[in-house]
């Protein structure tokens, strides 16, 4: 089995690496190849954002399996102090892991059209004006939205910048795109849903309106700048990711791990 380490790059997490290298090195059966099966990534969450963005190309033939050493590890199901289970679970990571379906964007503008993938959300902000955006629900108008944004999140997502915004926390078994606005204004000339909207996986979120001054961003990342897009279209991709889960994973301890208790 090929394998490659991904890490937060803090010198904590580089000397795990360091560490799960040499034991990888070790073994007859395992070894560290830039052409992996398996990412262990290093750190928190944001390390494993940045590890599906980074090997984007190859997500149909890759296990990503995550190390704990950052401040949320919603992703990372091993603590530093289960680098022997993390090892001993190695060979048969990729028949253990769990599939989830990325949110792809599709900006329009000119004429022209390109996408991308996000793990959690896609968001749609205007923090100095205004943003004014008509939303379609598969082609049917929901409202006009008038505030500082608009963000869709997937299920793994529900639990980030979705949650700050008062958004529901949904079961990661459950396929679903979540619609929640942002700072909407709500007054006697104008009014939107002014709560979260879950939707369907098969369901396609249209958002038209002058995007010349508004950020969209993905994930961790932001897009340049485009004057003439006028739509984007948010809707489930086809493309999966594969992520290894210790056996004893339940959903309500991981909520209780990241947001109630401390470790």
């Amino acid at each position: 089995m090929r394998i490659n380490i991904f890490t937060r790059g803090d010198t904590r997490s580089v000397a795990i690496k360091e560490q799960i290298s040499k034991r990888i090195l070790s073994h007859k059966d395992l070894e560290i190849s830039p052409k992996p099966d398996v990412i262990i990534f290093i750190g928190g969450d944001g390390t494993f954002l940045r590890a599906v963005q980074h090997y984007r190309d190859a997500l149909d033939h890759l296990t990503f399996i995550g190390v704990h050493t950052g401040t949320l590890g919603f992703f990372c199901d091993y603590h530093v102090s289960e680098i022997e289970k993390l090892l001993e679970d190695l060979p048969i990571a990729p028949t253990r892991s769990h599939r989830y379906r990325l949110i792809k964007l599709i900006r329009r503008f000119d004429g022209q059209s390109d996408s991308f993938l996000a793990v959690n959300e896609v968001r749609l902000e205007n923090p100095f004006h205004t943003l004014v955006s008509d939303v379609f629900i598969d082609g049917v108008m929901l409202e006009t939205f008038r505030g500082n944004g608009l963000i869709v999140s997937s299920t793994l997502g529900s639990s980030g910048y979705n949650k700050s915004l008062g958004g529901a926390l949904i079961h990661t078994s459950i396929e679903t795109m979540q619609l929640t606005e942002v700072a909407t204004l709500q007054n006697n000339a104008f009014r939107s849903l002014g709560s979260s909207l879950v939707l369907t996986g098969a369901q396609t979120i249209t958002f038209k309106g002058d995007f010349t001054k508004a950020v969209i961003g993905y994930d961790h990342l932001v897009l340049e700048p485009h004057d003439d897009v006028n739509s984007l279209e948010i809707q489930l991709s086809d493309q999966y990711i594969h992520i290894v889960h210790q056996n004893n994973r339940q959903y309500p301890e991981i909520l209780r791990r990241s947001f109630i208790k401390d470790q």
